[in-house]
């Protein structure tokens, strides 16, 4: 199964304590940018990779690879401005959205997205939550969440083209606001959204203590 890729990198990053975008911050010899698109260039099943940047750090981050299968769009005012931009440029039947701050993301997490996507149009990767949520409204506690019910989403999700590119659309035209890519299937579609249990490994690169954890 051949697919489709987006890649996220055009986000600011500012917890990272960075004056720049974290995505070019190097460790060793490679960037995170380095790091997470070898995840994919390295995947003969990739045929197309939507690499996401704000267009003035475009020229940072092609030097950086010029594998034939990149494609470069602008980054929007949000996540999901950036991510319907993507959408536009995807010529596969199915496509994995993903943030560019996730370089740790294992191949066979990658290889079992696609083959949920053989039998559902929506999957993601997910990892129990460890700790106790707790629901916080002005300071006040008003509920304790039941822990075995909840999980955190991680990156890549993967989809059906058409799937999410109609849910986004609607999402745009409505203004709706989502914190992923999921989200929108569940609000604009009748698709179910299946679990691939990940690893706690694959975390996203967030604050100075992630940049020292680099390896």
């Amino acid at each position: 199964m051949m697919y489709s890729v987006i890649i996220l990198c055009a986000g600011k990053g500012t917890r990272t304590g960075l004056d720049y975008n974290k995505m070019l911050f190097s460790f060793g010899n490679q960037t995170v940018y380095e790091m997470t698109l070898q995840r994919f260039t390295s995947d003969e099943k990739c045929g197309q990779i939507i690499v996401v940047t704000q267009l003035f750090e475009r020229k940072d981050f092609m030097k950086l690879s010029n594998d034939a299968r990149i494609e470069f769009v602008n980054g929007g005012k949000e996540r999901q401005d950036s991510v319907f931009e993507g959408l536009q440029k995807v010529k596969y039947d199915q496509v994995l959205i993903h943030d560019g701050a996730r370089p740790y993301v294992k191949q066979e997490y990658i290889d079992s997205l696609l083959e949920c996507l053989k039998y559902h149009k929506a999957c993601l990767l997910m990892v129990p939550c460890k700790d106790t949520i707790k629901k916080v409204i002005n300071g006040k506690v008003v509920e304790t969440l039941q822990r075995s019910q909840l999980m955190q989403a991680q990156t890549p999700q993967a989809f059906d083209t058409k799937v999410i590119l109609d849910a986004y659309t609607k999402a745009m035209l409505e203004g709706y606001q989502a914190t992923d890519d999921a989200q929108m299937v569940e609000h604009f579609s009748d698709e179910s959204v299946y679990v691939i249990v990940g690893d706690y490994e694959n975390k996203k690169i967030t604050t100075p203590e992630d940049l020292l954890d680099i390896s």
